[in-house]
């Protein structure tokens, strides 16, 4: 019989597996999340709000490698580094979204590779967390699509931290530290004069570190090569293109601007004058948490060095950097933070967000690594983990908020920029053309305009060039709608709002009259901006006018003197024609129109200065001058010293407000024989004369008085003086206000006033 029990029993034994390899677990790539996150943070919130249009700085910066604009005044403090950084964009593409789509992307890919750089030195989820509270900032991602230098100053200082620490350990890093310096110098040399200058010391005082002393000094000079060659080129020199800096910056010296940063944590972008209140002082605690985070990170680095001293002395060995951070990785990106912030801090007198974001990311660095101690050292590090895991949700939420709010603003400014420039498009500003005054770099770049200043921080010219330029090329002058006023040499210019914003653009006179031709065909009375021949005439002041035609003048002036209170013609705020008496005056070459504070017919001529001025016929039927008109613009006098001046002189009986006449027709109409004479005067125009024959026969002439000592030809008396006022001695100089200049009129010296009767009841 056959044996199967044997074969059952080793059928029922189970046989031994081999066992299964290890199974390798990929990493979670943290730090290429992060950087993920960032780039959709900006398209999502940040490109929607500014992709319409550029900022003021964005706006020279990008103009000076723009092929379809002029380059905007490029002043001493600016380096040109972020110009070359976007020029292949800019020279290949006009869009800005685009260009602030393509800026997203790259930063986003910079944020990486910077903080990669530290994973040789600390642990992989620390960089990530240090990338994190660095990007998770408003001021970070509203900087990431932004042509501004301060985030890539920021990124470049990671890098450089970096590479510096890991010279000693890797020959190929002192390339890459020469190279990331140079960056960093080239965006914005200032700043890396400032990061340059730890490093420089650390590199000659310890011996490790000596090896980076040719790369960090090498960098240095590479990246400032180009602001060195423009000083000399431009300034005259290096020190002479820093005192100018130290100018613009509004004198650079010992400035305590500390609380000028706090108020601008959560918004304005620029604070100058830093007069705001802090804003929302609980989603501060970050920034006022900094200070205190970064001690604990230094003194818990100290901790750590003393253990890991009294290890290698009872024979435990040394822990693995990359998981106990060393000293020198929390120290040194401290000491550069406190480097990069100094100027910002402590030598000008006003602040931006953008300004400390250097310090804000090499703080990250050392901030991460007390998180993870933290955790380590708890005796629950999960529920340590969770806690800080909440409250740095907390921060992230904050800062989102945030950055919607500053998002929603740069849309409302920016988008003025683009609406001034389609509305001074529309008044015929078309390249070439210039913009001055407020606002003009901005709002010029997007309308295709040069740019100009004769003053602040962006002066470029002077304001003779400025009116040469104008005589031949479509200008505009921008000032603020509510309390603006013109520079002197664009008083007599005409004044267009520009719809959607809180500007008026002035037109020299003949571009203006260019602009109503082609709105219309035809000069229309009574339209706000136009009304006839007074609307863009060219404009003279008296004294002009009394050179050209000295006799015409001197009639014109006795005229107004012979009668009180000639009547002048101004434009309501509908249109409509107001016609009000007055008070004039003659002196220092002017005809003065003065008037009581807030008249209708001041309000009148604040916001239409268009004027027609009638001189009063008096009482007599019989006259031989019938007419004697002034029209022009009145310009409104603000200087003190003028305005001593004519009080001194005039004594007016109370308050008046005074504006200064420019003149841009003189009409005299009377009657000779049986003609009606018109004489005509025009600035820049020969004395026209016109006959034509007169509706009736002349009034019988006034009798002659029979007085052998009386003045034959002198017309009977009537109730107001006979001749004007005696010239009164005016204290003031010889010179006349500002404005054109020119002799006084004949019959009035220099110095002296002429006053029409009745002075001061206008």
């Amino acid at each position: 019989m056959e044996n199967t029990a044997a074969p059952a029993a080793l059928a029922a034994r189970p046989r031994p597996h081999s066992p299964e390899p290890p199974r390798y677990r990929r990493r979670v790539p943290w730090l290429g999340l992060v950087a993920f996150g960032y780039a959709v943070v900006q398209l999502a919130v940040v490109v929607p709000h500014t992709g319409h249009a550029l900022g003021w700085d964005e706006s020279v910066y990008v103009s000076q490698v723009d092929p379809r604009n002029p380059p905007a005044f490029f002043s001493a403090p600016r380096s040109r580094g972020i110009s070359l950084l976007v020029a292949p964009i800019v020279a290949a593409t006009s869009s800005i979204p685009v260009l602030r789509v393509l800026l997203t992307v790259l930063s986003a890919v910079a944020l990486y590779a910077s903080f990669r750089v530290w994973t040789r030195l600390l642990p992989r989820t620390t960089v990530a967390l240090a990338a994190l509270l660095f990007s998770g900032l408003w001021i970070t991602m509203i900087s990431g699509p932004a042509v501004m230098p301060n985030l890539w100053v920021a990124l470049g200082a990671v890098a450089a931290v970096g590479w510096f620490l890991r010279v000693p350990a890797d020959r190929g890093a002192r390339w890459w530290l020469a190279a990331v310096l140079a960056g960093v110098t080239l965006v914005r040399t200032p700043d890396g004069g400032w990061l340059g200058l730890p490093l420089l010391i650390g590199a000659i005082a310890v011996r490790t570190w000596r090896p980076a002393l040719p790369a960090v000094v090498g960098g240095l000079l590479l990246g400032a090569a180009q602001w060195i060659g423009e000083a000399y080129d431009r300034f005259g020199g290096i020190s002479q293109r820093l005192n100018v800096s130290s100018d613009v910056e509004g004198g650079m010296g010992l400035h305590f601007a500390v609380s000028a940063a706090l108020r601008s944590l959560n918004g304005p972008q620029l604070c100058r004058p830093c007069e705001v209140p802090l804003r929302h002082p609980e989603l501060t605690l970050w920034w006022l948490a900094l200070p205190l985070l970064t001690a604990a990170a230094v003194v818990a680095a100290l901790r750590d060095r003393h253990q890991r001293r009294n290890r290698v002395r009872v024979g435990l060995g040394r822990p693995d950097p990359r998981r106990v951070p060393g000293l020198p990785s929390t120290l040194l990106p401290v000491i550069c933070a406190g480097a990069l912030a100094v100027p910002y801090l402590l030598l000008i007198d006003y602040a931006a967000p953008r300004f400390l974001m250097p310090s804000y990311a090499l703080l990250a660095l050392p901030i991460a690594g007390l998180v993870f101690r933290a955790v380590r050292a708890a005796k629950s590090p999960q529920h340590m983990a969770v806690a800080l895991g909440v409250v740095i949700t907390l921060q992230l939420t904050s800062q989102y908020a945030v950055l919607s709010h500053a998002a929603s603003q740069s849309d409302t400014v920016t988008g003025r920029y683009r609406t001034a420039a389609g509305a001074l498009a529309r008044l015929g500003l078309r390249p070439p053309c210039l913009v001055i005054g407020d606002r003009a770099l901005p709002v010029a770049y997007h309308a295709g305009c040069s740019s100009a200043q004769t003053s602040g921080n962006n002066e470029s010219t002077t304001p003779a060039a400025l009116v040469r330029r104008a005589a031949h090329e479509p200008t505009a002058v921008l000032t603020k709608r509510k309390g603006g006023r013109p520079p002197s040499y664009a008083r007599d210019w005409v004044a267009y709002p520009l719809a959607g914003t809180e500007w008026n653009a002035h037109l020299p006179v003949e571009q203006a009259r260019e602009l109503e031709a082609r709105k219309s065909g035809q000069e229309t009375s009574g339209k706000p901006g136009t009304m006839g021949g007074m609307t863009t005439d060219p404009t003279a002041n008296w004294s002009r006018f009394q050179s050209e035609e000295p006799g015409f003048a001197t009639a014109a002036q006795d005229r107004f003197g012979r009668y009180p209170h000639p009547v002048l013609a101004a434009a309501g705020k509908d249109g409509a024609p107001r016609l009000t008496p007055l008070d004039v005056s003659f002196g220092d070459g002017e005809l003065w129109l003065a008037m009581t504070p807030e008249s209708r017919k001041g309000l009148d001529l604040r916001h239409d200065p268009r004027f027609s001025l009638q001189a009063s016929p008096g009482p007599q039927e019989g006259m031989a001058d019938v007419d004697v008109r002034v029209s022009g613009r009145a310009v409104e006098v603000t200087d003190p010293e003028v305005l001593a001046r004519y009080t001194e002189a005039v004594r007016p009986p109370g308050p008046f407000h005074l504006f200064r006449a420019a003149v841009s027709e003189v009409v005299h109409t009377s009657v000779e024989g049986s003609e009606l004479v018109l004489r005509t005067w025009r600035p820049g125009q020969p004395l026209h004369t016109e006959h034509r024959p007169a509706a009736s026969a002349p009034a019988p002439a006034p009798q002659r008085s029979e007085d052998p000592q009386g003045e034959a030809g002198a017309p009977e008396p009537g109730p107001g003086p006979e001749t004007g006022s005696e010239a009164e001695p005016g204290p003031g100089p010889e010179q006349a206000p500002p404005g054109e200049t020119g002799p006084a009129p004949a019959g009035t010296p220099s110095g002296t006033w002429a006053v029409s009767p009745g002075r001061g009841r206008g």
